[in-house]
């Protein structure tokens, strides 16, 4: 279990980054936090994988407090945190050299990094890009070889940071749907940070991180309830959602039903508002 139990934070003595955030992940639940920018998130997910130490309150992962020194190589082991900039985390010199470092650095055989490797870069439909130079990467290359990396070492808790914001619509179907099957089959722990709604409605769980603070925690239906009752501004997809909502008096409950907000799902619901049904 990944627990945050009223954590804060400040850089400066005098301003809190965070203030009273208080949440549980356990193995194979998926929690997506949605907020503006400024608002705390990149700092969260630094402070959940111990890269970062709460000013007060605590992060413990699986009973280890991330401020024990003695057991932060153990808690790192077990959340893969992948950054909003792929430049932060590139360290090698080749994408399978890259996909294999931290393999390495845990001393795994020869044969199992061999393995790790090959199945990364196929879940995450890079193998064709296996020996390009990392620095001839695109931006969005660069973030699916990351994340590969990451799930190469089968962490038990991974955080992504707003990890889709720089990949283009067809690597972010990508990284979407490996994501969702490779959660399913090893039941990892999931903190999906992102400025896309739509990309965080694979979460069961949704909160909304506003100055620092949870001004809300539920479920998907609840949080889009939410966010019709305050009049959050939305984008996108959601945007659309939101105004058929707000002026379709029909299509309010049927939208909400819809088990996955996808292209498909929202075509039939318009289809079924257009013809009246």
């Amino acid at each position: 279990m990944l627990e945050v139990s009223n954590l804060r934070f400040n850089y400066d003595p005098q301003a809190s980054v965070l203030s009273g955030i208080t949440f549980s992940l356990a193995s194979g639940e998926r929690l997506g936090i949605v907020g503006d920018n400024g608002s705390g998130k990149t700092t969260l997910a630094r402070l959940c994988c111990g890269l970062l130490s709460p000013t007060d309150g605590s992060v413990t992962v699986d009973g280890m407090d991330t401020r024990d020194n003695d057991r932060i190589f153990a808690v790192r082991s077990k959340v893969g945190l992948v950054f909003q900039d792929p430049e932060d985390q590139i360290v090698e010199t080749t994408v399978e050299r890259e996909i294999a470092f931290g393999l390495r650095n845990i001393g795994l055989s020869s044969e199992e990094i061999e393995k790790r490797v090959a199945e990364s870069l196929e879940t995450f439909a890079i193998a064709h890009l296996r020996v390009r130079p990392c620095n001839l990467l695109s931006a969005g290359e660069k973030q699916l070889v990351n994340i590969a990396s990451v799930f190469a070492m089968r962490p038990r808790y991974i955080v992504l940071d707003e990890s889709t914001s720089l990949l283009d619509p067809v690597a972010r179907k990508h990284l979407l749907i490996a994501l969702e099957r490779l959660l399913d089959s090893t039941g990892a722990g999931l903190i999906f940070i992102s400025n896309r709604l739509e990309d965080i409605w694979l979460c069961e769980r949704i909160a909304l991180l506003e100055g620092g603070r949870f001004s809300f925690l539920g479920t998907r239906q609840e949080f889009l309830e939410n966010l019709l009752k305050a009049g959050q501004p939305v984008y996108g997809l959601w945007l659309l959602l939101k105004k058929l909502m707000s002026h379709l008096t029909d299509s309010r409950d049927l939208l909400i039903a819809c088990d996955e907000f996808d292209a498909v799902s929202i075509a039939r619901a318009l289809a079924t508002i257009g013809s009246g049904g």
